[in-house]
């Protein structure tokens, strides 16, 4: 199949672009002219791509007598003859095959293609990395589907390949336990005509001399775990204030609305009497006067109902698509670490305590027996946006039901700083409408997380989940700072 010579490679479509421009057409002009605009990989998302290459390999085990096609991100028609030459050899199940539109040279691989039992036909398999279906999947899935299907292949049926996050690991890992696979092909079906208008549209965005017009909003952001954060928004961004309509609204739509209201990003420009809901108005108030917001009234009542001694704790918490240890799942945050700072009396010295597993093993129960020796007694145990630890404790409490009791007596005690904050009882301009203690932190400290070897929570469960797998990790990081 030759590239017709009045439609250039550039100007067609890959599932990924396809997925791109479905939420912004501008995202995937500048993907294809201006890829210079982007932004490098970050440990985050390489990270994403490794997990993503892991689980579909586990996947391939899934399925016997598999065989993979050329791999080639940057030679479509080589992927192409390879799965045509693996179809005439009378392979059923093809890893990474490939088809191309001859007429226009979308193109799209399927992790999985497979024979369908009456031998006639064809299932397209797609692999992700979730424990749930998610708008982006079939999406994705029926743009595979449109190409495969304009390229000749008769496909009866579409699945999606998920990972069951009920599935708790006992011994080896058991993948048709791991795996759970759903018949989406009636969805997929119901989106063919959406997706023709689709590309005819993108396609024609593409043969644009300069980027489409399309005003920045709620799409440019992440988008409920479906889509990520658009790769060029820094750049489409540049002119907005740091601090914009869109950090005071309670809902990105509605700062879209409201922007187009006032013809202003400016939170200088808001008249909190033209917006008396879907705003945060102490925040714009506060922020207008560059005054910082303090209700001394309630900071007091919330203050004088702690009981001493008073327990600091903080967890680290690392999670794993593959479940690692036995009585783990899937993407279950595993907590190895925690900071506890204690205070006996109201001004008392604060006395440190710590807790890190350096083995690479299942570090929980050893994680249990120091907190349980550490925390038990009387008082209230103070957390930052509490559920995080409240969650983890229910997790551990149920693994490991032993322990149950004590853990469950050191959740019962716990009390969340971060609630003070959220709620607006105090709150500075600085901290730019989170509550973060990011955040929260420069505001009202001289105390930051910048300069830290170890700066977020992300970067240090990353770096755990190395040790633990065996890759070679930077010994002076695995002291992580809390």
């Amino acid at each position: 199949m030759s590239n017709p010579q009045n439609f250039p490679i550039k100007n067609s479509l890959s599932k990924s672009d396809y997925l791109k421009a479905i939420q912004c057409k501008k995202s995937l002009w500048f993907s294809k002219n201006r890829a210079d605009l982007k932004p490098p990989l970050d440990d985050k998302t390489k990270a994403k791509f490794e997990t993503g290459e892991e689980i579909t390999e586990l996947a391939r085990n899934y399925f016997s007598g598999g065989v993979k096609a050329a791999e080639s991100f940057f030679d479509v028609q080589k992927a192409v003859n390879s799965t045509n030459d693996l179809i005439a050899q009378n392979h059923s199940v093809i890893f990474e095959a490939t088809a191309i539109i001859e007429a226009d040279n979308c193109h799209a691989r399927i992790d999985i293609l497979r024979k369908s039992q009456n031998l006639e036909s064809w299932e397209l398999i797609e692999v992700k990395g979730s424990t749930s279906i998610k708008e982006s999947h079939l999406e994705d899935l029926s743009f595979q589907y449109h190409v495969f299907t304009k390229a000749g292949f008769k496909i009866d049926r579409c699945f999606l390949m998920l990972l069951d996050g009920k599935y708790k690991r006992d011994g080896e890992l058991d993948l048709n336990k791991l795996f759970k696979i759903g018949d989406v092909t009636e969805a997929v079906l119901e989106k063919q005509s959406e997706v023709e208008a689709n590309k005819l549209d993108f396609l024609k965005a593409l043969t644009r001399q300069f980027e489409p017009e399309v005003k920045i909003g709620a799409h440019c952001f992440e988008k409920d775990g479906h889509y990520p954060q658009c790769d060029f928004k820094d750049h489409c961004w540049q002119e907005i204030p740091k601090y914009s309509v869109f950090d005071v609204c309670h809902r990105k739509k509605t700062a879209e609305k409201i922007v187009d209201q006032i013809e202003s990003y400016r939170v200088e420009d808001l008249n909190i009497a033209d917006f008396p809901k879907g705003i945060k108005e102490i925040d714009v108030r506060s922020y207008q006067q560059n005054k910082n917001h303090i209700d001394q009234t309630k900071i007091r009542e919330w203050l004088d109902k702690l009981k001493y001694p008073l327990f600091f704790l903080d967890y680290e918490t690392f999670q794993s698509a593959i479940p690692l240890f036995n009585n783990s799942s899937s993407y279950q945050q595993i907590p190895f670490q925690f900071s506890l700072h204690v205070q006996e009396s109201v001004g008392g010295e604060l006395k440190h305590f710590e807790f890190l597993h350096q083995e690479r093993s299942d570090p929980r129960e050893e994680f249990i027996k120091e907190l349980i020796r550490l925390c038990t007694g009387e008082g209230n145990v103070i957390c930052y946006y509490k559920s995080f630890e409240e969650t983890r404790n229910k997790e551990l409490a149920a693994d490991f039901p032993n322990y149950a009791n004590a853990i469950n007596s050191i959740s019962e005690r716990m009390v969340d700083l971060w609630k003070p904050f959220n709620d607006r009882l105090i709150y500075s301009p600085k901290q730019q409408g989170s509550a973060s203690i990011k955040n929260v932190l420069p505001a009202f400290t001289n105390l930051n997380y910048q300069g830290m070897e170890i700066a977020n929570g992300s970067e240090a469960m990353g770096i755990y989940l190395d040790f633990i797998k065996g890759r070679k990790v930077d010994e002076a990081k695995m002291i992580f700072e809390l």
